[in-house]
């Protein structure tokens, strides 16, 4: 049974600015449906003709390579759009996407939502402060690999599980550790050592893939200086 986007429990804080009206224009264009751990949602360069918003679970983004690997960008949390880069600025997807949850998903037609914008300002306000999260959160995140060795980078990827997608210290680790390695430029060899590392440190503790940040304050540490 499809949900209505005014009473909606899992709506993203722009929908507030719409009034209703707009809100019931937006339903007509807008279908849901769910998919299963390992879905893929979007192929990198296929036609965008709807905007994704996640409802719930989590979303791998990454960038396909011919001659390599495929290169993982961020994990996408619930309550979050999904490729608005692509709103304005192409007709093609710039990257692929993939369930590693179960996950709801809404399609909102991408000439709608286009019109959403350009008529609401405080609407279009708030989608801009989405895209500006979103991409500060990255930027920040790549240029710490630039600085820091391995220790460090692994260091600063389980920073960014917890405090960034996960909202929790103990969480499950969803991506494969070659994804993990894809995450902070390194190697699935050098993830498994950290990883080994920091627990046998007491700074986290690893139950098969499941990780819990037992020293935050040393972790920090290792993530500003490793």
């Amino acid at each position: 049974m499809k949900t209505s986007c005014s009473n909606c429990s899992f709506g993203s804080c722009a929908i507030v600015a719409l009034s209703s009206s707009e809100l019931r224009a937006m339903e007509k264009e807008t279908w849901q449906a769910d998919f299963s751990q390992g879905a893929i949602i979007r192929v990198q360069n296929d036609p965008v003709d709807a905007v994704i918003y996640l409802r719930s679970g989590f979303v791998k983004e990454y960038a396909r390579h011919q001659t390599m690997p495929d290169q993982v960008i961020q994990i996408i949390k619930p309550r979050s759009y999904i490729g608005l880069h692509s709103l304005c600025t192409d007709t093609t997807s710039a990257f692929s996407y993939q369930a590693i949850s179960e996950i709801e998903i809404c399609f909102i037609r991408k000439t709608k939502f286009s019109q959403l914008i350009r008529g609401n300002g405080h609407f279009a306000r708030e989608i801009i402060k989405c895209l500006s999260t979103e991409s500060m959160s990255n930027h920040r995140r790549f240029l710490s690999l630039n600085r820091n060795q391995t220790y460090g980078k692994v260091a600063g990827l389980l920073l960014y599980l917890s405090e960034e997608i996960y909202g929790n210290r103990s969480f499950g680790l969803q991506l494969k550790r070659a994804e993990l390695a894809q995450l902070v430029a390194s190697t699935r060899e050098s993830i498994t050592r950290a990883l080994r590392w920091l627990h046998t440190e007491n700074v986290i503790n690893m139950d098969k893939n499941h990780v819990t940040i037992v020293n935050f304050e040393r972790l920090s540490e290792i993530a500003r200086h490793g």
